[in-house]
């Protein structure tokens, strides 16, 4: 490559970067529905009960949102909202509590709410059942639906569980992957699995105490 197409590519990057960035968020605002929410229901300026920050769930077409969604309870309704660097165009929106259905769903060890919006539904939501309880139990106006109480002990169970089939499925990847070629050295058993169960730990250990904060 020459010196100008050098040039030219380090000065287009960026430029790309940010088209191919903002496609992407907006394609997830798309398949999330969280356009046609943020159209219904508009933002809302009452203050919050209480705002979780950080959180997790899944909307519409199976659109995971890891770690980017602030959930506030307020006196009328759900305030959803994301961070703005994965959704430039989402704007937050409120979702009065009689808008509002709820049912348990199991997902991997634990138990989850997953919320519907709109009568009739428009859009839906899942996320952790604690989440939701601490939600739930902060406005009164807020739907019980069909959801089980969880404990916080019941709650790090189902995090143990997680960590335990993570930890196992990886370490015996490492511990069958490494001993394909015979003429190369294989990784410890002890490695295979010691290293992710302290990854897949430390992973769970912070989602415990998002959960709880």
């Amino acid at each position: 490559m020459s010196t100008d197409a050098n040039r030219l590519f380090v000065a287009a990057f960026p430029f790309a970067f940010a088209a191919l960035w903002l496609a992407s968020t907006t394609l997830l605002g798309a398949f999330s529905g969280w356009f046609t929410l943020q159209q219904r229901y508009d933002r809302g300026d009452e203050p919050p009960l209480l705002k979780l920050r950080w959180r997790s769930g899944t909307m519409g077409f199976g659109v995971h949102m890891n770690n980017i969604l602030t959930l506030s309870a307020c006196p009328s309704g759900l305030r959803v909202g994301v961070s703005r660097l994965f959704g430039p165009f989402q704007r937050p929106f409120l979702v009065p509590w009689s808008e509002i259905g709820v049912e348990p769903v199991k997902s991997f060890f634990a138990l989850r709410a997953r919320l519907h919006f709109g009568c009739p539904k428009i859009g839906s939501l899942k996320i952790d059942a604690r989440t939701w309880q601490r939600l739930a139990a902060a406005s009164p106006s807020a739907p019980s639906g069909d959801a089980v109480p969880v404990s916080r002990m019941s709650g790090a169970r189902a995090l143990a569980l997680q960590w335990a089939a993570a930890s196992a499925l990886a370490g015996s990847f490492f511990y069958f992957a490494s001993r394909q070629h015979a003429d190369q050295p294989a990784i410890p058993a002890v490695i295979c699995f010691a290293f992710p169960a302290a990854a897949f730990g430390v992973a769970q250990m912070i989602r415990f105490v998002r959960n709880e904060m």
